[in-house]
């Protein structure tokens, strides 16, 4: 806790060097040249930021660059306006690593994440893993392949043993030895040391061959992604074709329908149209997110069930993802038949939601990179508006574009339940949820909602399905 009574977050630190030509990568510069080698720092670095940005993002994490050789403005400058940035002060790598972990607890930080910027591989994965293997470990160390450690994780409590032993002058920093002796010394204070899979830094020539690999996959992402289309999916056997259909017929790469214990023949005709179907397990978040654990694609779309595609979803996916700074996409909302007037005025109702609220929904057909979605952690497994605060976390990693294309959902909902009902229901969750209202309750207030519907047979049943078994809008 800090002195003002509230929780303080754990601290993820990013250890760097402002790029300086000759002052960083020096080991590369007989490759690189000088200005070549600072700028892959640069990159380097910059990557570093983002990924463990998103990785802060999933886990609740304070960010922090501590940075040497320029002034926090001119780091700002580089990595981003928004980055807190600190000082790393005085001493070898030992002390300066020292300091940094003591700053975190002594602002009541109940464990400290200390990474380096040099690791290509390393991703928010990696960040959640060290949370979780703090739970029962003193300490959490990722190896590097040169001998060295590209992670240092210390939770508050094991702090006064810790410190000492991880950052002593005893550990010969920059050698081949420092994972080996910091083990070593570790558990002869017993300490408890936990490894993550080891990972390669880009510090000599022979690393160069990594970067130009991982480039070169990232450069054909760029212009040829494969796209793969998950569909969550409960008792949808009237419509799910038409959606597996037209993601086909958009360009994906593979169609997955994660399916969550259908009692009608949605598995059966979804497997006849080409998707790949899972038992994914009941509920939208769950759904979702084993549909994203089982794709091979280089980005992922979220696609309802009950709304069909543009027939060049793929080039507009592209055309949204070629900006690096995007890190979430969607299109545009229609519901219906355009020739029918309510459900025109339902698009309209959509579109003005998307104005307001500025963030995308499930029946914008969402797409994200699945090193982002990795990175941010997927859907939060709650039981309402998981789309929403997906969205949010996006958001702050980067910028929402959405396509003019249209991905056109079903009306049902707003046929079966009334407009003015569905519309209201939208909003008042999408409200509460913004003023704080847990996703627990706004799911159950839902709920009572579809059971007051049920009196009806054209509404939606207490079990949230229609008379022909068909699911309600969730």
């Amino acid at each position: 806790m800090t002195r003002s009574g509230r929780p303080s977050h754990s601290r993820l630190i990013v250890m760097t060097r402002f790029p300086q030509p000759g002052r960083v990568k020096t080991r590369l510069v007989p490759a690189l040249g000088e200005a070549g080698a600072a700028e892959l720092h640069a990159e380097l670095a910059r990557r570093c930021v983002r990924r463990m940005h998103a990785g802060a993002l999933s886990t609740g994490l304070r960010l922090e660059v501590h940075a040497t050789g320029a002034p926090a403005h001119r780091v700002r400058k580089w990595l981003g306006r928004n980055v807190h940035v600190r000082g790393q002060g005085e001493g070898d790598l030992g002390e300066r690593l020292a300091a940094a972990a003591r700053g975190a607890f002594a602002a009541g930080a109940p464990s400290a994440l200390i990474v380096g910027s040099d690791a290509p591989g390393l991703s928010g994965t990696h960040v959640r893993e060290a949370l979780r293997a703090l739970e029962h470990s003193d300490v959490v160390l990722g190896p590097a392949t040169d001998g060295g450690y590209y992670l240092v994780a210390i939770a508050a409590d094991s702090a006064v043993r810790a410190l000492p032993p991880l950052f002593g002058p005893h550990v010969p920093w920059g050698s081949h030895e420092v994972l080996e002796v910091t083990s070593a010394a570790a558990h002869a204070a017993g300490l408890s040391v936990h490894l993550l899979e080891p990972l390669s830094d880009i510090d000599r020539p022979d690393d160069l061959v990594i970067w130009e690999h991982l480039s070169t996959e990232e450069e054909r992402i760029r212009l040829q992604p494969r796209l793969t289309i998950v569909i969550p999916a409960l008792n949808e056997e009237a419509d799910i074709a038409k959606a597996v259909e037209s993601a086909w017929g958009g360009g994906a790469h593979e169609v997955i329908v994660a399916d969550g214990a259908s009692d009608d023949r949605t598995a059966q005709i979804a497997a006849s149209a080409g998707a790949r179907v899972i038992d994914s397990g009941r509920g939208r978040a769950r759904q979702l997110n084993a549909g994203a654990a089982a794709a091979n694609g280089d980005i992922l779309l979220f696609l309802h069930a009950d709304t069909v595609l543009p027939p060049d979803t793929l080039q507009q996916v592209c055309h949204v993802m070629a900006r690096p700074e995007v890190v979430l996409g969607s299109f545009s909302f229609a519901a219906g038949d355009p020739r029918r007037r309510l459900d025109l005025l339902i698009s309209t109702i959509g579109a003005w939601r998307h104005r307001v609220f500025r963030l995308p929904y499930g029946d914008q057909a969402p797409f994200v990179r699945t090193s982002d979605f990795e990175d941010l952690g997927g859907f939060s497994e709650q039981p309402a508006m998981e789309d929403y605060e997906f969205a949010v976390r996006c958001s702050r990693l980067g910028r929402l574009e959405t396509s003019p294309a249209i991905a056109r959902t079903s009306a049902r909902a707003w046929h079966e339940s009334g407009l003015l009902r569905t519309t209201f229901t939208n909003a008042a969750v999408i409200a509460g949820y913004r003023m704080g209202v847990s996703a627990e309750r706004l799911a159950s207030w839902r709920a009572r909602i579809a059971v007051r519907d049920s009196t009806s047979t054209d509404r939606p049943r207490a079990n949230g399905r229609d008379r022909n078994g068909r699911s309600a809008r969730r």
